[in-house]
């Protein structure tokens, strides 16, 4: 990480100081922000996250596992308000590129709806963890889900589209080919839009899962642009900030220090299909 490397230069060793700084960071800012009741009521369902990704990454600290718990409570928030603004007595939920059916685990437990879940992820290990855990799961790559006899009546992403090489079409096609009309996003927060693809910016050539690499991260702004682009308005949104804002100074910092090694903190929408843009492109090519 860059202040990292920074400290090194001047001799301090500088994991314990950024752990330090991250772990007092994600907790104030989870409590200013209202996150922590939320918090123990996740840790009561999910006690262990330790196997949340495909991949098998481990927690290896109470830092990791707070920064995880904190981004949970802020998605489950927003899915819990999304899904008591949808009609019916039972709805259905998809959420595309699951590594673990954690969130639908929560979305079951904490809401008093009727809900039936499905799970897609293109990696058969997540599949398979999900199924054994008494949720059904889909193997497939998210832009070629077949959404035909699935009836969703939303659709949920988590750090997910971030990972596509061509989200706009995998939400074109979802507004197209199915008859869902909400769906729940959240990604990164980025103020400045970029390509990452950080394993080739440091000329890594390892072999690497779609889970482990961002294609494009983009600032909230350019994200609605390819909503509306790919059939989709908003129709809510949120921030949520991995350190506290109360006080300005802190604030500047702490900003600046999660820029530079994370993410500022995590951006969420509510989407509705809306074509209207989508139509007024004539060359798209699916």
């Amino acid at each position: 990480m860059f202040i990292g490397r920074m400290l090194r230069l001047i001799g301090i060793d500088t994991a314990k100081i950024i752990e330090n700084i991250q772990k007092w960071s994600v907790g104030n800012a989870a409590f200013e922000q209202g996150y922590e009741p939320l918090m123990v009521r996740l840790m009561e369902i999910k006690p262990d996250l330790s196997e949340q990704y495909s991949s098998g990454k481990e927690l290896y600290n109470k830092y990791k596992e707070l920064k995880l718990r904190a981004m949970h409570a802020f998605q489950t928030r927003m899915m819990l308000n999304a899904v008591e603004g949808i009609a019916g007595e039972k709805i259905t939920v998809v959420d595309i590129g699951d590594s673990s059916g954690t969130h639908m685990l929560y979305l079951k437990r904490l809401s008093e709806r009727e809900i039936d879940t499905v799970s897609v992820n293109l990696d058969a290990r997540a599949v398979d963890k999900i199924k054994a855990g008494g949720q059904r799961a889909i193997l497939c790559r998210a832009e070629e889900l077949d959404t035909a006899g699935l009836h969703a009546d939303l659709f949920t992403s988590f750090e997910m589209v971030e990972h596509l090489h061509n989200p706009a079409l995998f939400l074109k096609r979802l507004a197209v080919k199915s008859s869902c009309n909400r769906m729940l996003i959240t990604v990164p927060y980025v103020r400045k839009s970029r390509v990452a693809l950080n394993h080739i910016r440091n000329q890594s050539k390892q072999s690497i899962h779609a889970e482990d690499v961002h294609i494009f991260e983009l600032s909230p702004e350019d994200w609605t642009l390819v909503f509306l682009h790919s059939g989709w308005k908003i129709l809510d949104s949120a921030t949520y900030c991995q350190y506290p804002r109360a006080v300005p100074i802190v604030r500047t910092a702490l900003s600046w220090f999660w820029r530079k090694d994370d993410f500022e903190g995590f951006w969420g929408a509510l989407l509705e299909k809306d074509t209207s843009y989508m139509e007024a492109y004539l060359d798209w090519d699916d």
